[in-house]
């Protein structure tokens, strides 16, 4: 299973234990570059800050847990370990689990009561449908219809546990979804200025961000210390399972560096308005534009409506869709799955990205040179927008291209410092057909293994078809393929289907009118 894993929108709550449970389930391969684990732990806490940001604390903890099972648990266990060349990574590695314990234990609380709430109303719900059904066997003269029945009933669980964001499909609604991202993109790149204004440095950010802990009311209100903490060992502070749970994560594991209090980590609402399962009226979205006029009244109802607000002057132009809604109103649902059953996110893609890609790869297309680019981007209600496309620094052959090690530095380090997820890479075949190369799925593979929405763009301008989103096939290809240890340019695959088209149909869905940004680390 890939590192990066979810369940799909809408899932109900589940316990703190629960979480663990899925975080701890990921395939772990000793024979990978440790530099790739390294990198692999990074996404992950992006990933984490992403859903935090998304008011997803369950998905945020279950990836703050992953990382510290990964570091912890998985990563002393790596031949390459002991080598200098990682030392210090790995150490600051340490450093962030130490320091997310504290994060961790605070989102406990809050998590336990959204489960809590939900468990109750499963409850009260299987209550009410009981008594229902009695009052149907006992009444022969009331008659309750099955569709009653049907509404009081749990199928699905999704009566229970609906929350007040919208869940939809997201290639039905590819329009919303796009101007829902340029709208959160906006506020978010607000939110980023004023940071930089106050003269902290993106990278600065990052570093704080990955290993800070969150400080709420409640917290200050009971006098706690982020330094209380400091000494407590790694095994006392995670919760388990059950007490024989095998898992390295019991070694002692001391850290003694009490936070730094010169910045708070952004602090998350309670969302009580979400967790409340009475189905409460919905409060206005804190990030929800006010500019445009409310919607028609329906049919009907004329009499009852006030007259239309005008618009007020002044204010920069939204799309109409996404006044009606905010991102934090609406989840998108999976509409794609693995071949073993697991979904996938949606990935909105571009649709200029290809051209701008091609033009900025045209002088090596002419001397039958490949260039590869990294597709990079961030989540939104539950979907990965790509927003920017990254030329790093590499090296190219007319069947080959392969980033350098200063070019996959510089390209990590940008993704951490403007909280990005890498989605995938796009690269051209200047004189090859459109398809994967062996060399190819195994740069594949290793992306999916962060990301299993993760895909290849291949652009082979000589040939018809002249270009193909494509992702490894779960299963059998990428187990195949991460289980391949031939490095040879062109070398056979016992297994067949190794990959798939990931656009039609797929996971990737073309936004018109989404932007991108384009960094060129080639001349930088």
């Amino acid at each position: 299973m890939a590192l990066s894993r979810h369940h799909t929108a809408g899932s109900a709550p589940m316990s703190v234990l629960e979480i663990i449970q899925q975080a701890e389930d990921f395939d772990f391969d000793p024979t990978r570059d440790l530099r790739s684990w390294l990198r692999a732990a990074r996404m992950l806490l992006t990933e984490a800050a992403l859903c935090e940001q998304d008011g997803n604390l369950q998905m945020a903890y279950l990836y703050l847990y992953r990382h510290a099972e990964l570091v912890v648990g998985k990563l002393p266990l790596h031949p390459q370990i002991k080598e200098p060349m990682f030392k210090a990574d790995f150490a600051s590695a340490r450093k962030i689990v130490a320091k997310n314990l504290m994060k961790l234990e605070q989102w406990k609380p809050r998590i336990t009561m959204e489960h809590q709430r939900y468990v109750k109303a499963v409850e009260r719900r299987n209550a009410e449908r009981q008594r229902v059904r009695d009052e149907r066997r006992d009444d022969e003269h009331e008659r309750i219809s099955s569709g009653d029945l049907h509404r009081l009933s749990l199928v699905g669980d999704e009566e229970a546990y609906q929350d007040l964001r919208e869940t939809l499909n997201a290639a039905d609604h590819r329009q919303l979804a796009v101007d829902l991202a340029r709208q959160e993109l906006r506020r978010r790149d607000v939110n980023r200025q004023s940071t930089r204004q106050a003269g902290i440095s993106p990278h600065t950010v990052a570093s704080r961000r990955q290993g800070m802990v969150l400080t709420t009311p409640d917290d200050e209100d009971q006098g706690g210390s982020r330094g209380q903490v400091a000494g407590s060992r790694y095994d006392e502070r995670l919760p388990r399972r059950d007490d024989r749970r095998p898992t390295e994560l019991r070694q002692d594991f001391t850290y003694g560096t009490p936070v730094s209090q010169s910045y708070q980590y952004p602090s998350v609402p309670h969302k009580e308005q979400r967790m409340s399962w009475d189905r409460s009226p919905a409060q206005p979205s804190r990030y929800t534009d006010n500019s445009a006029a409310p919607p028609l009244p329906a049919k009907g109802s004329f009499n009852e409506q006030l007259p239309p607000r005008p618009a007020k002057a002044g204010r920069p132009e939204v799309p109409a869709a996404a006044t009606q809604r905010s991102a934090a109103q609406v989840t998108f649902k999976p509409n794609a799955y693995t071949e073993g059953g697991t979904p996938l996110r949606t990935v909105f893609l571009p649709p200029t990205l290809r051209t701008t890609f091609l033009n900025l790869a045209h002088s090596n297309t002419l001397r039958n040179l490949e260039t590869c680019g990294i597709l990079c981007g961030t989540l939104i209600s539950n979907a990965l927008f790509i927003s920017h496309l990254i030329i790093p620094g590499q090296t190219s052959t007319s069947d080959t291209c392969d980033t350098t090690e200063e070019g996959d530095n510089a390209l990590f380090d940008y993704c951490d410092s403007n909280d990005l997820l890498v989605c995938g890479w796009i690269h051209t075949h200047p004189s090859q057909s459109c398809f994967l190369s062996s060399r190819d799925l195994h740069t594949s593979s290793g992306y999916q293994i962060m990301l299993p929405e993760a895909i290849a763009i291949v652009c082979a301008p000589r040939s018809n078809p002249d270009w193909g989103i494509f992702r490894l096939t779960d299963p059998p290809g990428l187990p195949a393929v991460l289980g391949c240890h031939q490095r040879g340019l062109f070398h056979p695959h016992d297994e067949s289907n190794l990959y798939t088209d990931a656009l039609r149909p797929g996971h990737v869905v073309e936004g018109p009118g989404l932007k991108f940004e384009t960094v060129d680390m080639r001349t930088m």
